[in-house]
């Protein structure tokens, strides 16, 4: 027959007593044990990932807002100007002429191609942007 409902394995333990055997225990410390180590680790990978996107978000920025500041702060004309904006990230700026002596000779106005680079230190990223601008032309000597 059935055992009616409530009723436990008790009565075939030795001594009346109910739980979990060592083996039971050692066995699931084991399970959470793995778990545990894989979730931190795919955590930190992702915490890693994140401060490494941050950091090269912040470059980009610093660079575009460079680019911005070439032609109003910082002329536009052929060379090279460095500095260093105090956070950690150093910048450089490259003006060149864009096309040849026929072409700038052609053209009402002067094409540059300007390139700014912010280089991390400490391990932080490197991002170089470029882009072409419109100034003045130089006099021609």
């Amino acid at each position: 027959m059935c055992d009616p409902p409530g009723s436990s394995d008790v009565a075939d333990r030795p001594n009346g007593e109910a739980g979990f055997t060592l083996p039971e225990i050692i066995a699931a410390l084991l399970i959470l044990a793995l778990s545990l180590g894989g979730i931190f680790g795919v955590l930190s990978d992702g915490l890693r990932r994140t401060g490494q996107a941050e950091a090269m978000a912040e470059a980009g920025a610093l660079a575009q807002s460079l680019l911005a500041r070439v032609g109003s702060e910082l002329p536009i004309r052929p060379g090279n100007a460095t500095g260093d904006f105090g956070n950690g990230y150093r910048w450089r700026v490259d003006i060149a002429p864009y096309g040849g002596t026929a072409d700038a000779r052609a053209w009402p106005v002067a094409a540059y191609t300007i390139s700014a680079e912010v280089a991390g230190t400490n391990g932080k990223p490197q991002v170089r942007l470029s882009t072409l601008r419109l100034g003045a032309k130089e006099l021609e000597r």
